[in-house]
């Protein structure tokens, strides 16, 4: 049964903590298109009650560094050009011998300090995961070998960007989009592992949960916020009418 997670784009603690206590598997905190930064995420992360995770704004070390660092469950990292960068990802997020992630055992994820070191070194692999996210041209050419480098968990689709790049924008439920995701699928499940798919309907989530996407980000926050706000003024115009 695939897993149902949502964006957070609004800035602050609250929407985290509304997820959980909402029902939803996961979240993920926008750290690529929302203004939420390194110096907001810790008070977030400490309304989560379910896995919480960052979408960080590039590829960049101190992206990926800082965000983990802070104690989120594992980075989604934009615009992933190929196996190379998806290498390099992985070297940022992962201590040796699986990467070369800084060390600091006072920051928020080693509990300032009150985690020993060597505990939380060696509980960091499993508990952190990598994802990155196929929605360029070059990475669904070598979606093959980005799914097999070591210590990717799972890739993630990004439909509107994918959509610019096969030259259908914003047609997400297109037969050549699709077929797209067929592929990342078959390749994620080839190398043993997950793929998930961001979706802003119940039409697209339907064709993503048939297609066997492991995990659907659906929608966000502030969309779904917006929507019932509009929905609600208009039935309450309704009743004066």
């Amino acid at each position: 049964m695939p897993r149902f997670g949502i964006f957070i784009e609004l800035a602050t603690p609250e929407p985290v903590e509304m997820a959980g206590w909402a029902g939803w598997d996961f979240c993920v905190i926008d750290g690529e298109h929302a203004p939420i930064d390194n110096a907001m995420l810790p008070h977030m992360l400490r309304g989560a009650r379910i896995p919480a995770f960052v979408r960080v704004p590039n590829s960049a070390p101190e992206s990926i560094q800082g965000a983990l660092d802070n104690g989120t469950a594992g980075v989604i990292v934009p615009r992933v050009s190929g196996a190379g960068e998806a290498a390099r990802i992985v070297q940022a997020a992962r201590f040796y011998p699986d990467g070369r992630r800084g060390v600091n055992h006072m920051v928020r994820a080693a509990r300032f300090s009150l985690e020993p070191v060597a505990e939380y070194l060696a509980s960091a692999a499993s508990r952190t995961r990598v994802i990155v996210q196929i929605e360029t041209a070059s990475a669904l050419a070598e979606v093959e070998r980005i799914a097999a480098v070591p210590g990717v968990n799972e890739l993630f689709i990004g439909p509107y960007d994918l959509s610019q790049a096969l030259e259908i924008p914003g047609q997400v439920l297109d037969e050549k989009l699709l077929a797209a995701g067929r592929r990342v699928i078959a390749a994620a499940k080839a190398s043993g592992i997950e793929t998930s798919v961001f979706v802003n309907s119940l039409d697209a989530a339907r064709v993503w949960i048939d297609m066997g996407a492991d995990s659907l980000h659906y929608s966000a926050d502030a969309f779904i916020l917006a929507q019932a706000m509009r929905a609600t003024r208009h039935e309450l115009g309704m009743l004066v009418k």
